[in-house]
């Protein structure tokens, strides 16, 4: 199965998410923007990532940064132009080399950019081993996942599939227990007391939810509780609470007791 969906060059921006690009082996780099300031301050991190990775390197005004990005881009003065990471992991790949445990989200059809990187710095901490995208109805890798990542997506992969239900079928055979969430749904996620040690955790586009064919290849459909004023989360909200509830329920927290 394919990895990533191919994109063009783009600039990622803001401190953390421009340092943790420079620092990801996996990532070619081609050009640093930098203020003065800004510069100063990871000096010593820019001049050993630039060394190793060769790349350009522009001490620049506010000014430029400005004309270079969006308007309401919150730079923190510093810009970094990249390309995708075209070697990404395969879905096989992140199967095979995955221990007794093992944690993957599946997005189905979620468009919103923003939903997207806030899922990925979520996934980032409760140790989910990749972020699976459809190739149609999702975005390409970009800076405005980037930059709602806070620098995650230089840290969980982010992988396109051809077709969901077929990557859901190959999972479910090399030993993963697939779980999807549905506003709908009969179990509440509270109900279940544990989950599997390999699981994929599956959440639908903004408004419709998960489609037909990939509700029906989920072995579990699990609700979050509410109240009755509203009927339904934003797609990054219930990745937040439904992450968090499989992480704590997969025993992968040591509570250190003093």
């Amino acid at each position: 199965m394919k990895s990533l969906k191919l994109n063009k060059n783009f600039w990622l921006y803001g401190k953390h998410t421009c340092m943790l690009a420079l620092k990801n082996k996996n990532r070619l780099c081609i050009e640093l923007l930098v203020t003065e300031n800004s510069y100063r301050e990871y000096e010593k991190e820019i001049r050993q990532c630039v060394d190793s990775k060769g790349i350009k390197v522009q001490l620049v005004k506010n000014k430029i940064l400005s004309e270079v990005l969006s308007k309401s881009a919150n730079h923190q003065g510093i810009a970094l132009k990249v390309a995708p990471i075209l070697h990404s992991l395969s879905i096989e790949e992140i199967a095979e080399s995955s221990s007794n445990s093992s944690t993957i989200v599946i997005l189905d059809q979620v468009t919103d950019t923003h939903n997207i990187g806030s899922i990925l710095r979520t996934s980032a901490c409760f140790n989910v081993d990749a972020l699976v995208l459809p190739y149609n109805h999702s975005p390409s890798e970009n800076a405005s996942i980037a930059k709602a990542a806070s620098g995650t997506l230089d840290i969980v992969p982010l992988i396109h599939v051809t077709n969901v239900v077929k990557t859901m079928e190959y999972l479910k055979k090399v030993g993963y227990w697939c779980y999807g969430f549905d506003s709908n749904a009969k179990e509440n996620i509270d109900e279940i007391k544990s989950f599997g040690k390999k699981i994929v955790i599956i959440f639908g586009s903004e408004g419709k939810g998960m489609r037909r064919l990939v509700k029906e290849n989920c072995d579990y459909l699990l609700k979050i509780p509410m109240s009755n004023v509203i009927d339904s989360l934003n797609v990054s909200n219930a990745a937040a609470i439904g992450l968090y509830s499989v992480y704590t329920k997969t025993l992968h927290i040591n509570y250190n007791k003093k």
